[in-house]
């Protein structure tokens, strides 16, 4: 049981860690937006390239975020079918939803793997104003979804051992 708990206090690290990676390149998305509004209206002159970055960013800022937002139980919840339900059934159907929901991410990540790995091999650029190696942030995002991909085993485990799947209140990562 050490080595369980090691490692889900583990993956709760690099989790938020994720999560405020992806926080950090909200805030650089939303700066370059800016920047290109100001020179585009002000100058006349876009600034080349920003929207394929931003694209590229958004999408590594949605894998990375989504291993925490898990984490805390923040994605959207619809308890009509659960909210009459017991204790036990509630928690039968947490772990139903969770593995459903953790096969279907794991097959995202698997498949998010083998376009980066595609990527890095043929050497793909973004078309627009200015080529840039998207590799790095098809990378960056299939890391993202395997962190999701744990964290919903994460939780299906907590749950058949009778523990809470989302973050402890107060363990100082509540937004």
């Amino acid at each position: 049981m050490a080595l369980l708990s090691r490692l889900d206090r583990l993956l709760r690290q690099v989790s938020y860690l994720g999560f405020l990676a992806a926080s950090s390149l909200l805030l650089v998305v939303g700066l370059m937006g800016a920047a290109d509004v100001i020179s585009t209206n002000l100058l006349f002159k876009p600034i080349p390239g920003m929207v394929e970055l931003s694209g590229a960013l958004l999408a590594v800022i949605v894998f990375l975020g989504l291993a925490e937002a898990q984490a805390r139980g923040s994605n959207i919840i619809i308890d009509v079918a659960t909210q009459n339900m017991g204790p036990r059934m509630k928690r039968f159907s947490s772990i139903v939803s969770l593995t459903i929901a953790g096969v279907v991410m794991a097959l995202i990540a698997w498949q998010t793997t083998r376009l980066a790995i595609n990527s890095w091999n043929i050497r793909e650029v973004a078309l627009g104003a200015q080529a840039f190696p998207v590799a790095p942030f098809k990378s960056v995002a299939a890391f993202g979804a395997w962190l999701a991909t744990a964290e919903f085993a994460r939780q299906i485990l907590r749950l058949i051992e009778g523990r809470e799947g989302t973050a402890e209140p107060g363990d100082g990562r509540d937004a």
